[in-house]
């Protein structure tokens, strides 16, 4: 009887001893197994995070260079004192054209036939529709006497002159002899700063 007894006992402890080691095995399986999955979702929820972060710091960069490449080109206001065009005035260019006419018309308005306008001295321009010139002349070949006294003195001297309606040069005054320079009084000053202050040997 205490034999059979004993037999069951050990039984029982060697059943259990068997229990015990089987559910350890499970236990150490289990922690692995699940150490791999938190590892590969780390490593997943780090990747998706990496890439989500990529595209939203390009979207970042891509509006600043926009903003660059559409600025608007700045640069300095124009500004300063009128100029003689604000004013309504424009030194102008004079051609063959208007010194052979404006020679014409003063020569046959003070009977000077042998004049040529000197080099480097006509003035040219324009105020609020009005045409203005100046010119000292000098004697050309075949002049007769009475040019010759004519073009002494106050004659030798530069002359002004106004565009008339009809389109005729009209003497409008002379500078005094010597000329020192300083436009007349008659010539717009917006003009007459555009002339340089019509000093002698100025064109």
């Amino acid at each position: 009887m205490r034999s059979t007894t004993r037999r069951t006992a050990a039984s029982a402890a060697l059943l259990l001893s068997g229990v015990l080691l089987l559910s350890a095995c499970d236990s150490g399986t289990g922690s692995g197994t699940g150490s791999g999955s938190g590892s590969a979702s780390s490593t997943s929820s780090s990747g998706a995070s990496s890439t989500a972060s990529g595209p939203a710091g390009g979207s970042t960069a891509s509006p600043a260079a926009s903003s660059t490449a559409v600025a608007a080109p700045g640069g300095p206001t124009a500004s300063g004192a009128p100029t003689a065009d604000a004013a309504g005035c424009h030194n102008l260019v004079a051609t063959a054209a208007v010194k052979a006419a404006v020679t014409h018309d003063y020569g046959a308005a003070v009977n000077r036939g042998h004049i040529t306008p000197r080099p480097h001295q006509f003035l040219y321009g324009q105020c609020g529709g009005t045409s203005y010139a100046a010119s000292a002349f000098d004697l050309t070949p075949g002049a007769t006497y009475g040019d010759q006294v004519a073009a002494q003195d106050d004659g030798s001297t530069r002359k002004y002159f106004s565009l008339a309606a009809n389109g005729t040069w009209t003497l409008i005054g002379s500078a005094g002899f010597p000329d020192t320079g300083g436009c007349l009084a008659q010539i717009p000053q917006a003009l007459a700063t555009a002339w340089g202050g019509c000093h002698p040997g100025q064109q």
